[in-house]
Order: structure tokens, then sequence, then C-alpha cells
């Protein structure tokens, strides 16, 4: 009988747990880039740390209600805090556009006149369930040997349906389109087409 009551109990105690979270990740299992024509006369470059706004940087899915005010999605989490979520997600997308990935050393990639570096600000990371997913970014890339700065600012916008792995898809996409551009201008170091730049 006290076997039968400790199954009981135990059973009541599995049923009544919390439900094991859904980790997301914003890198796709496999990317479908390509490099970009003249990637390889980039040389090395460094990828810095991502700002992103304060009340988003959290392993927690943070979403928008229609009365305007937030969510968080204590059971939907990204694999690592935001900001260096979306760094690591950008690391893996340039470096199949680029061919070679990021250096680890940033310390010695912001004052090696030799690498070009990159720093990114993500101004807006919006999840509207069943709407939309919008990132507003902005980035900055100084140039290895060069006294060149170039400044850009983007907006990427996807439709989604209703649930997390729409939004979690959508903004997969804009991660990509983003980290298309980020390339395109450290190819060309000029402005890329669907972003706002300006140099020094």
């Amino acid at each position: 009988m006290k076997k039968i009551l400790s199954l009981m109990v135990l059973g009541i105690l599995t049923g009544c747990g919390s439900p094991a979270p859904f980790n997301y990740t914003l890198s796709p299992a496999s990317s479908t880039a390509s490099m970009i024509p003249g990637a390889a006369k980039v040389g090395p470059y460094a990828l810095g740390d991502v700002t992103v706004p304060a009340e988003a940087d959290q392993s927690s899915l943070v979403v928008q209600q229609s009365d305007g005010r937030v969510l968080i999605l204590a059971e939907d989490r990204w694999s690592a805090p935001l900001s260096s979520h979306i760094q690591s997600a950008l690391s893996v997308e340039l470096t199949s556009r680029l061919g070679m990935p990021p250096l680890q050393n940033l310390s010695s990639g912001r004052q090696d006149p030799k690498v070009s570096f990159i720093r990114v600000d993500i101004q807006r990371f919006d999840l509207v369930p069943g709407q939309y997913v919008t990132i507003h970014a902005l980035w900055r890339i100084r140039f290895a040997e060069s006294e060149k700065l170039l400044t850009c600012f983007a907006k990427f916008q996807q439709p989604v349906p209703i649930g997390v792995s729409a939004l979690v898809t959508g903004q997969q996409k804009n991660t990509q389109l983003l980290s298309d551009l980020i390339a395109q201008s450290l190819v060309s170091r000029t402005a890329p087409g669907q972003a706002t730049c300006s140099e020094r």
C-alpha cells in the first residue's frame, strides 16, 4: 500500500510540474546563402558586441500585444540572451556570405588596422503575433587599411501567421537580410541597396 501511495504522489507531482521550455534559434539548420562575388578580397574582419533594446535583451521571447503591452513568454526562449544570440546568428550568416568567419579576439580586432571592424545596434526587435516581426538595425564598419567609416541603417519586416514558430521563422529571415546587407557593404565599401548610409 505504501508503495502504491508513493507512486500516486510521484505521479501527481510530475503532472503538476512546469512544462519544459521550448528553445529557439535565429540560425536555421543550414544557411542557404552563397558567397558574395568579391568576398575573397575582404580579408580578416571582426564582429563586435551587438546591442539590443533593454526590454528585449533576455532569453525569453518578448511579444507585443495590440493594446501596447508586452508579454514575456517564459516557456519560449532563445538559446541565449538576445544580444549574444543575434551576434552568433550574424556570425554564422556572414561566414556563409564571406567565406570566412569573423575573428574571435575582439580586442585585437578593434585595434588592428589590418582588420575590418563591424558594430551592430539593433534599435527595434518586434514580435507581434499573427501580424509581423520587425528588425530596425544600424551598423558601422571601420574598414581595414583605411580611415573610412561607413554607417548604415535599414528596416526589415516579415508578415507572420499565428504561432511562436512563425515569429521565430520571420526573424530568421530578417536576420539573414540584415547579414546580407552588412556583407554587401563590407565587400563593396559602399552603401548597399535598401539601406540609408553615410560615410566619413
